[in-house]
């Protein structure tokens, strides 16, 4: 497990950097909700005036908004922006770094097979997803029960909560997918973060448009809040679309990986 232990220390102090700055964000975002709570009768009609495509655009829903659960699935969709963005920079971080730094004849030639290779780093990058999301489910289940004046429906946080997990996973996959299948990799952001918005731009246009086959090519769509908040359940089609593109983009990058000639620097 030498790739394994050499790629998770290369990235730890980057991950703890994350878990930083996604603790920024639910603490000041959950810290303005008892405020927000308090007025109520201010604040509700003030939301009630705005067109609706603004709320649809902003993944607002009044219905909820004015509960704590509702208002932490409010943050969810900045939040999953932020570990969207995270996860696939891991996964073209780790896996395509040889590529950037022209290296991949030099760590092919070393004695383990190329499905080692890309399991063991395929496993940091599971390792450093894993610190987050645990990291980020404590924080939030903390600052839920310090604002909540209800009790809490821990089933639903749950499953909320857990698609931050898929959605993770779904992002790494396709960066991994991503770094093995280009020849050339000059800047991990500028892939990452043209990837992510693209896809988080389909979400909006889904959001104002209501075109029910948006939902199928944007991933921050597949785990609607509002259905979860009501249903404390996933849309098993788009669960589906989530197996789908994430089993595809991991089976994909193995085989391409694996049979894939390398060319020597």
């Amino acid at each position: 497990m030498n790739v394994f232990r050499f790629e998770f220390k290369q990235t730890i102090k980057s991950t703890l950097s994350w878990c930083f700055g996604l603790a920024l964000l639910i603490g000041i975002f959950m810290s303005f909700f008892p405020v927000y709570f308090k007025e109520i009768e201010i604040m509700k009609p003030i939301f009630e005036r705005l067109p609706e495509i603004v709320l649809r655009s902003l993944g607002v829903h009044i219905d909820t908004l004015f509960t704590a659960l509702g208002f932490y699935s409010f943050i969810l969709m900045y939040l999953h922006l932020i570990v969207s963005i995270q996860a696939i920079m891991l996964g073209l971080g780790i896996v395509g770094k040889e590529v950037r730094l022209k290296m991949s004849d030099f760590i092919l030639t070393k004695p383990m097979s190329r499905s080692s290779v890309l399991i063991q780093k395929c496993l940091a990058i599971g390792a450093h997803l894993f610190i987050t999301w645990i990291f980020v489910s404590i924080l939030s289940y903390i600052m839920l029960s310090s604002v909540e004046n209800q009790t809490l429906n821990f089933n639903a946080f749950l499953i909320l909560n857990l698609s931050t997990a898929l959605i993770q996973i779904l992002f790494a996959g396709i960066g991994v997918f991503i770094a093995v299948l280009l020849r050339k990799l000059k800047s991990v952001v500028g892939v990452s973060m043209s990837v992510v918005f693209t896809l988080f731009v389909m979400n909006l246009m889904q959001a104002i448009l209501e075109e029910p086959w948006l939902r199928y090519i944007s991933p921050f769509q597949w785990f609607d809040k509002n259905y979860i908040f009501y249903n404390t359940s996933y849309e098993w089609p788009m669960l589906g679309m989530w197996a789908l593109v994430t089993g595809v983009s991991l089976v994909g990058a193995y085989v391409i990986f694996t049979r894939k000639d390398i060319h020597a620097v």
